[in-house]
């Protein structure tokens, strides 16, 4: 399936490989290596498709994945352990915007945390994308989230030190905490009113 997801022009064997697998799996006369083809390559092999199909953004492939297929949104996959709504935030395109609405729609947690130890919000952050941030935030992503638990300015630490300075006024309590430390930020840049 993963391969299958990634591209725009294969939806539809997308479609019709998980569909065979449904009726195999349902029908007693189906062949056995049929049903341990599905049962055991078919049916895992989601988390990896939908990760393709939101890495391409391929928007079809996605939703079939999520609404028919019924692939878990918070699916762990790939070297980083990371979730369809993390790559999502990692490309960050208009296309990528709306397959992570659509995630998070469908129950994707904002504030899931890869193995590099970064949240969603601070990967958005990290990839320079304002509307995703911005879209993050009015959805739930806690800008005081880190990997050990909860630090107050973590997000704004981040915008701070990627030097996207542009973020400071949209991430909550980094105005503040700009103001309170003018040292973090370098030649009196200052983007707060």
């Amino acid at each position: 399936l993963g391969l299958i997801a990634g591209s725009i022009a294969s939806v539809d064997e997308l479609k019709e490989r998980w569909f065979f697998c449904e009726k195999c799996l349902n029908d007693f006369q189906c062949k056995f290596d049929y049903v341990e083809q599905c049962k055991s390559v078919t049916i895992p092999e989601r988390n990896n498709a939908l990760s393709l199909a939101v890495t391409h953004a391929n928007t079809e492939a996605v939703y079939f994945l999520v609404n028919q297929a019924k692939t878990d949104v918070n699916g762990i996959t790939g070297r980083y352990h990371e979730t369809p709504l993390m790559i999502a935030a990692y490309y960050g395109t208009k296309k990528h915007q709306e397959i992570a609405s659509f995630l998070i729609s469908r129950g994707a947690n904002v504030n899931a945390i890869d193995l590099t130890k970064m949240t969603i919000l601070q990967t958005a952050i990290w990839k320079n994308n304002m509307d995703f941030v911005k879209m993050l935030l009015e959805n739930g992503a806690d800008p005081s989230l880190t990997y050990n638990g909860k630090k107050e300015g973590a997000a704004c630490m981040t915008a701070i030190r990627r030097k996207r300075f542009e973020f400071i006024s949209i991430i909550p309590g980094c105005c503040s905490l700009v103001k309170d430390n003018s040292e973090l930020i370098p030649n009196n840049v200052y983007v707060c009113q």
